[in-house]
């Protein structure tokens, strides 16, 4: 009890605007929650137990922080300062969301709320789903069965055969549902901590101790600015180059297809990491620039013979050398291709959560006819590379 407690405290100290006033001890215990369950023909999960015998929470607006492909697909985050929805570029965004306060004063009182707050989804809460809440038209209900807290887009409460019957309603969860936290107790941290939540991959960031967050730039490498030079045609070998084909081959080769597998760079080790690792291969999608693949070639790696038509090239790209030149660190402002520097903003925040060290940075802009196309036809995209907490290196494309 003390960890759901400790959350909450947490939640009521955080928000004090929200939560002006201290939180009323439950009146449920164990006992009447098992009497509950029984009269209500529904199992509760042992956290949520924990959550209904800890304090009387109202139902109230709070705020999460998400990303991953959710907060992508918003394009728009919630201003507490302006009380309403504003357009962002960022890849974190602040959802406004309507949560379900159950009234734990008393027996009587639980049912009660608890067939006022289901009443909409009376089927689905027979079928052991709890609503919890909503947030732009996403619907949350924990799975009581198997503790896991499900998405569902309101539209798509309707596509259930039977909407009055508890099979279908569960049937039509698992077909259109998604889910959203691995557990009530993390959905709990994720309403109660303000940490940024990554929706898709079930990570709460933030949690790790300060001096071991990475630092936006790896400072003791060379920075240069990268540029392409004139557009070959003839292969380029041992060197740095964007298009054409790999000069070496890999352990593994890619399978290619219209959404990965294509050759698309090789970036060399400068004295960035390991020595007895000769380069990096990036590979991509079929005709964009979008990272499927990012292969480390060490030393003893065999050459790559063309003719063996193993590797696939990306479509719609000159092949071209790249050029590190020298540059002062203070002019590398991320908006520019480049070794070092600052961070380019479209990346800075998911690279600090996922605890990437940033290497360097090529923008659309780079080839003389925006031939990368990160993110389509104009100068926004950018590509940023940096290295994991393993030492491998990391690529993702930001638009």
């Amino acid at each position: 009890m003390s960890n759901i407690k400790a959350l909450l405290d947490e939640l009521k100290t955080r928000e004090k605007d929200i939560f002006p006033n201290d939180f009323a001890k439950s009146g449920l215990t164990a006992k009447d929650i098992t009497e509950i369950g029984k009269e209500l023909k529904i199992k509760f999960p042992v956290s949520f137990k924990t959550f209904l015998r800890t304090y009387q929470i109202p139902s109230a607006k709070v705020y999460i922080t998400l990303c991953g492909e959710y907060a992508d697909a918003f394009g728009v985050t919630f201003s507490r300062s302006e009380n309403k929805y504003i357009d962002t570029e960022e890849d974190e965004v602040l959802v406004e969301v309507d949560w379900a306060g159950y009234d734990v004063s008393s027996v009587d009182s639980f049912i009660k709320s608890y067939h006022d707050i289901n009443d909409g989804t009376s089927a689905w809460a027979k079928a052991g789903y709890f609503y919890l809440g909503e947030f732009r038209g996403y619907q949350i209900f924990l799975d009581g069965k198997e503790d896991v807290v499900y998405l569902i887009y309101h539209e798509d409460l309707f596509e259930s055969e039977d909407y009055e019957d508890p099979k279908a309603a569960r049937e039509c969860m698992e077909e259109n549902g998604y889910d959203f936290c691995d557990n009530f107790e993390q959905f709990l941290k994720v309403i109660c901590t303000g940490k940024t939540y990554d929706e898709s991959e079930h990570i709460l960031y933030g949690d790790e101790p300060v001096e071991e967050q990475p630092k936006d730039t790896a400072s003791d490498l060379t920075s240069c600015i990268l540029k392409v030079g004139e557009a070959s045609d003839t292969p380029i070998k041992n060197q740095d180059k964007i298009g054409g084909f790999p000069t070496y081959l890999p352990e593994k080769i890619p399978k290619a297809s219209d959404y990965g597998g294509h050759f698309f760079m090789e970036i060399y080790n400068h004295g960035f990491a390991d020595p007895e690792i000769i380069c990096w291969q990036f590979y991509s999608q079929k005709f964009a620039c979008y990272i499927s693949d990012v292969i480390e070639i060490r030393k003893g790696a065999k050459l790559y013979d063309e003719s063996s038509k193993l590797i696939k090239k990306r479509r719609w790209l000159h092949e071209f050398p790249l050029i590190l030149e020298p540059a002062d660190p203070k002019k590398l402002d991320g908006t520019v291709s480049a070794i070092g520097g600052k961070i380019p903003k479209l990346a800075k925040n998911a690279f600090k959560r996922k605890k990437i060290i940033y290497l360097g940075c090529i923008t659309e802009k780079i080839t003389p006819t925006k031939e990368l196309y990160i993110s389509g036809y104009n100068e926004d995209g950018v590509l940023a590379f940096g290295f994991d907490a393993k030492g491998a290196l990391y690529a993702e494309t930001y638009e």
